[in-house]
């Protein structure tokens, strides 16, 4: 599990951000991707930080990983190719790359399209932030719909009711360095 640090003045909403903040985490299943979530409460103003620093997550889906060629035969200048899909997951992403000839059915594309195996269909990295970012909008207090989101090595949003004020990004921006600066050794 993710080592939980919450930052907050009053001890009673310590212990409840903190609760609200495990059961985020273990009901999206983040709790064994996420190395370390810092939490920072300024209930009298109002704002909020959240920052997350994940375990390197990025996993890029190749065409080989769902599908596969069975056919290929040239025609004029063009190769045609028929595919044969073993896992429809990334299928979307796949036909959003290429030139669909032909779907006899869901588990066949044909396709005019330069083919390789090895292509890029999809990065894994973004459903991960995604699962992130909606982490983030089960800890916030209702109401905090202003929001400013830094995302890189660390993940870090800064929430408010009001329009929030510069040194409220800074100390958001200095939460996200903290986390990205931090000695992860041993937490792979």
């Amino acid at each position: 599990m993710a080592e939980i640090i919450v930052h907050c003045e009053d001890k009673a909403g310590k212990e409840i951000y903190t609760k609200v903040i495990q059961t985020a985490l273990e009901d999206l299943l983040l709790g064994k991707s996420i190395i370390r979530v810092e939490f920072i409460a300024k209930e009298k103003e109002p704002y909020f930080i959240l920052g997350v620093l994940p375990k390197p997550t990025r996993k890029i889906i190749k065409l080989r990983d769902f599908a596969e060629i069975v056919e290929q035969k040239k025609e004029g200048d063009k190769i045609i190719y028929k595919l044969k899909i073993t896992d429809e997951t990334y299928v979307p992403y796949l036909l959003k790359k290429i030139h669909v000839i032909d779907q006899p059915s869901r588990f066949e594309i044909i396709t005019d399209s330069d083919i390789d195996l090895d292509m890029d269909i999809y990065d894994t990295s973004k459903d991960f932030i995604e699962k992130v970012m909606d982490f983030m909008n089960r800890v916030f207090p209702e109401g905090m719909r202003i929001r400013n989101n830094y995302i890189d090595k660390a993940i870090v949003s800064i929430a408010s009711e009001r329009p929030i004020k510069p040194e409220e990004n800074e100390e958001a921006l200095k939460l996200k360095e903290k986390l990205e600066t931090m000695n992860t050794a041993g937490y792979y």
